[in-house]
């Protein structure tokens, strides 16, 4: 055992730990309908308590949706079965995780249909906080992927694992592709499902690299886990790859946006700067169209003149609409 085996195992390795967490991932299966059944209620549960708190918006309920959720089991089980050179388990935890995300998209879609709030995919705070994944998701991912593999085969940091349940973003994503699918916006389905994916990355490279360096991959088995083990590792290696591009532009994008509305928040400002009005609101959609509402008194500024300054600083709109707040002021 080396030094770094030694630090992240924290001394030798428990095989009793290591067989209750083969357990608990899906790789063994010794108790089928105790341990599927515990997988699917458990998921089944978590999907409606999201997906009730993505209709409700409320982020509180999402968390208590986290705590239940049990995909990052198979998920994490993957992972260990490859380092542990047991294709055929892998594939088997692969097959639930797939299993299980079609549950979570189908039921999110069904309980959508029937829940009497509509989920707005534009102004839904917890659509709008999965549907843009950005690097700094990837690096949340990874950390949580690092944690979790850890605290699967030691014993003695079980408190960490509300925590990576609530850090990992798996079900929730999930369920606004489900929400999103029905309310006819696949935009934001493919936005939620970039986030998961980037979750299952992120899960298998960490996973392999803690499951790795611990030793666990050192033990002697067939040529055909070692060869399936290398060529799910070079897939994993490519989806990292392309994950990692898509979040780079998503990010790109994101900065992008958020300059150009800093300026035209600018130039209104300077519009108004001589005048006795103030901007209340001001929104930009994705079309292009530009909203302002501004309150004051006396002679009101001219939109025309504020669609020249739009123009003189590049800033191109397909359309400015203006409305007014007429504000009185008291004099004592």
């Amino acid at each position: 055992m080396n030094a770094i085996s030694k630090m992240l195992l924290g001394g030798p390795l428990d095989l009793d730990v290591l067989r209750n967490a083969e357990r608990s991932t899906l790789i063994l299966i010794d108790n089928p309908c105790r341990q599927y059944s515990s997988f699917a209620l458990r998921l089944l549960a978590a999907t409606v308590i999201a997906t009730a708190g993505v209709a409700a918006d409320s982020a509180t309920t999402i968390i208590g949706a986290m705590l239940v959720a049990s995909l990052m089991s198979p998920m994490l089980g993957t992972a260990l079965a490859t380092a542990l050179g047991r294709p055929l388990a892998a594939i088997r935890a692969l097959l639930i995780t797939v299993a299980g995300m079609c549950l979570v998209v189908l039921v999110s879609a069904a309980l959508t249909a029937v829940i009497p709030v509509a989920v707005d995919m534009e102004t839904n705070s917890q659509v709008l906080a999965r549907v843009s994944p950005r690097l700094v998701d990837l690096i949340i991912a990874l950390a949580s992927g690092f944690v979790a593999a850890l605290a699967s085969v030691r014993s003695d940091i079980p408190d960490a694992v509300p925590g990576i349940a609530i850090s990992a973003s798996i079900v929730p994503p999930l369920c606004v592709v489900g929400a999103a699918l029905y309310e006819g916006a696949p935009d934001a389905a493919l936005g939620a499902f970039l986030l998961f994916i980037t979750n299952y990355v992120a899960i298998q490279i960490t996973g392999a690299a803690v499951f790795l360096l611990m030793g666990l991959g050192a033990r002697q088995f067939s040529s055909v886990g070692e060869q399936a083990r290398k060529l799910w590792y070079v897939l994993v290696g490519i989806a990292a790859a392309v994950v990692l591009a898509l979040l780079l532009n998503t990010s790109m994008s994101v900065v992008r946006t958020s300059e150009y509305e800093r300026l035209i928040q600018d130039v209104t400002a300077s519009w108004l700067s001589d005048t006795s009005y103030r901007v209340k609101s001001l929104d930009y959609d994705d079309a292009g169209n530009l909203y302002v509402q501004i309150a004051g008194t006396g002679v009101r500024p001219s939109v025309q003149q504020l669609n020249k300054d739009l123009l003189a600083a590049d800033v191109t709109c397909a359309s400015v609409s203006l409305s007014v707040v007429n504000e009185v002021r008291v004099t004592n």
